[in-house]
């Protein structure tokens, strides 16, 4: 998923398409003046138009390639109409082709295979539809047609007030999914899209009254307002942003109590502690120190904001000494992940530009998912973007449901504005889902192969060795090498047997025994647990590295544990952090090659702040996986 900015993308679309304007046509003996089509087109044209191989043998990468190159070609100034109509019409079958193959491999699974991320299973994969053979069944009243999900959808009589915000939610996402059904009838389809307004509207009552509600007496420093559910934070839009793989979020309330409802005993506990003159030294040290740090090397940073973070883990600092290191390690870790995030893997692909025909025999080349090296784009190119969401590769997919998010939630836009762009951003879902689940389909036959070919040899740390003790990491500020030595490291505590996830949860020594990965790379909005389709990307390279090694040892354990910051009560966030490590669970099992089984969750809610701090924190709202064989035993046969 190489990332270029949209200007590089013009400018290699002119520089291609030049020496097609510039073509001269070649000299004739004869006049052809009747004829005046065939020497305008250039050879390239000729080529793809004279490919008469059937779509059947081509691979799905040689059809995408046939119908990105059609497309293209099809825009070139000086084609004779004719020319132009053949070449959309091999774009168009081509596309179809991939189409027919996408929904053919997706029908024994389609429940799972086209449900997103972020969302449940929901009750229209369920529907049962008119049998095909009975087409007299198309005359029957539309009551018949209406699967039992949608129509006890229709018939609840609840009002909107007397719900929660679960079932708010539930009812929300339920009525839009089921709109989008083909096999509605038209009315029924209406009933539903006026199901999601009324639900839309009432959140959003419920927003602006709980933005009435007093402020806690303890504010964090940045304080984002409750979005609707589906959507991110506001956020001001900029003429020209700098989009790094890894987007540090700002602070987002885990749960928005009443000024009530604040522990006052807690805020007392984590922030009105008394400064203790060493650690206060120490920060100082840390503060007042000139060496800027985009000045210093990865591994010299990286101490230094591991440094920071234990002194702060402490919990020794006065309030304005803590407040200035938590702004300092926010600035820093950016430029330490923007580093990791440019630098050039050995793993990505050369380039090809686009339209050109690959070298006989050769394969297509499989853009890469790390190529990310130039973040630099205009917000209003991003917003004025009416190309189809198939015309645009998987990074500006991306990049355009990340931008639609935000400007979708920004009142300043005109609602009949923002409503086109949560439709494009339906669309463009869809298809990076359905993009995402090829992949994984294409990367399942790539590892049985490898490992057939015994290409990879991965061993794993087994037992407890006093001199291999390794450290854990934040999957943003360390390369894929670093990531694997976690992932294959023995424990770093002795253990006398195996246990289970109910003792690992009550027990700080059991989970500190497994060195782990968190997950800083995925973000999630205000009281979500789910993954969006456009941060899926984010957990690539730790997707494939679990990938490598459980091709290799498929009995392995891994454990993913969900955190929160200590805003809000105790039970939500633990609710919470156990939504969101299933979340990941649920990213990671659909869309790499990561069995269900090989994953345990476990929910810590606000137990291990990493800043112990009663405000929002981004280091304390965090998603982390360790390998625990070590601890629960591998998986029985």
């Amino acid at each position: 998923m190489k990332l270029l900015p949209l200007t590089a993308s013009m400018l290699a679309l002119a520089l291609f398409t030049a020496p097609a304007f510039a073509q001269e046509a070649p000299a004739q003996e004869q006049p052809a003046v009747e004829q005046p089509a065939a020497p305008q087109i250039p050879e390239e044209v000729l080529v793809l138009i004279n490919d008469s191989r059937p779509l059947t043998e081509l691979s799905v990468d040689e059809l995408a390639a046939r119908a990105k190159q059609a497309r293209n070609f099809s825009k070139m100034d000086g084609l004779a109409p004719e020319v132009r109509e053949q070449l959309q019409a091999i774009a168009q079958a081509a596309r179809g082709e991939i189409a027919a193959r996408e929904q053919q491999a997706a029908q024994p699974a389609a429940p799972a295979a086209e449900q997103p991320a972020e969302d449940a299973p929901a009750p229209v994969e369920q529907k049962v539809e008119t049998p095909v053979e009975q087409p007299a069944e198309a005359a029957a009243p539309a009551t018949i047609e209406i699967p039992q999900e949608v129509a006890d959808l229709l018939n609840d009589q609840r009002p909107l007030g007397e719900l929660s915000e679960d079932e708010l939610a539930n009812r929300f996402k339920s009525a839009r999914q089921f709109s989008k059904s083909k096999k509605l009838p038209e009315e029924t389809k209406a009933q539903l899209a006026e199901i999601v307004k009324a639900v839309r509207t009432e959140m959003q009552t419920r927003e602006q009254a709980a933005q009435k509600v007093p402020e806690p007496l303890v504010q964090p420093e940045v304080v984002e307002q409750p979005p609707v559910v589906e959507q991110p934070p506001v956020v001001d839009l900029p003429a020209v942003v700098a989009q790094p793989p890894v987007v540090e979020q700002p602070s987002v309330v885990e749960t928005q109590p009443p000024a009530a409802a604040v522990d006052t005993k807690q805020t007392q506990q984590l922030d009105g502690n008394a400064a203790v003159p060493e650690a206060e030294a120490k920060a100082k040290v840390y503060l007042d120190d000139p060496t800027p740090a985009d000045k210093l090397s990865d591994e010299d940073l990286r101490k230094r904001l591991d440094g920071i973070r234990e002194l702060m883990a402490g919990n020794e600092l006065s309030r304005e000494t803590e407040k200035a290191l938590r702004k300092k390690l926010r600035v820093e870790r950016e430029i330490l992940r923007n580093r990791v995030a440019l630098a050039e893997p050995e793993k990505t692909p050369p380039k090809q530009d686009a339209g050109t025909q690959p070298a006989p025999g050769s394969q297509p080349v499989k853009p890469s998912k790390y190529d990310k090296k130039d973040y630099t784009f205009n917000i209003e190119i991003v917003l004025n973007d009416r190309r189809p969401s198939d015309e645009l590769q998987d990074y500006e997919l991306q990049r355009r449901l990340e931008v639609y998010r935000q400007a979708a939630r920004d009142e300043r836009y005109e609602d009949q504005q923002r409503e086109y762009w949560r439709e494009i951003m339906e669309r463009d879902e869809e298809l990076l889902q359905r993009r995402l689940l090829r992949e994984r389909r294409q990367r399942q036959a790539e590892l049985q192969s490898q490992y057939q070919d015994d290409e990879y040899d991965i061993e794993l740390g087994v037992e407890y060795n006093p001199d291999q003790q390794q450290d854990d990491v934040y999957a943003a500020e360390v390369d894929d090498e670093e990531l694997e030595d976690v992932l294959v490291a023995p424990p770093r505590k002795k253990l006398d047997r195996r246990y289970t996830i109910e003792e690992v949860e009550a027990s700080p020594d059991l989970r500190d025994a497994m060195p782990r990965v968190e997950i800083d790379t995925v973000h999630f909005g205000f009281n979500e647990a789910f993954v969006r389709a456009e941060e899926v990307a984010n957990l690539d390279r730790l997707g494939e590295i679990m990938e490598r090694i459980l091709g290799k040892h498929p009995r392995e354990i891994f454990l993913i544990e969900g955190h929160t910051d200590a805003v809000g009560s105790a039970a939500s966030n633990q609710a919470l952090s156990r939504q969101r490590a299933a979340a990941i669970k649920k990213a990671l099992t659909t869309y790499y090659v990561i069995p269900a089984e090989n994953l345990k969750t476990v929910g810590y809610g606000e137990r291990y702040l990493k800043i112990p701090t009663a405000e929002a924190e981004q280091e304390n709202r965090r998603v982390s996986v360790s390998r625990g064989t070590a601890v629960f035993g591998e998986l029985e046969e």
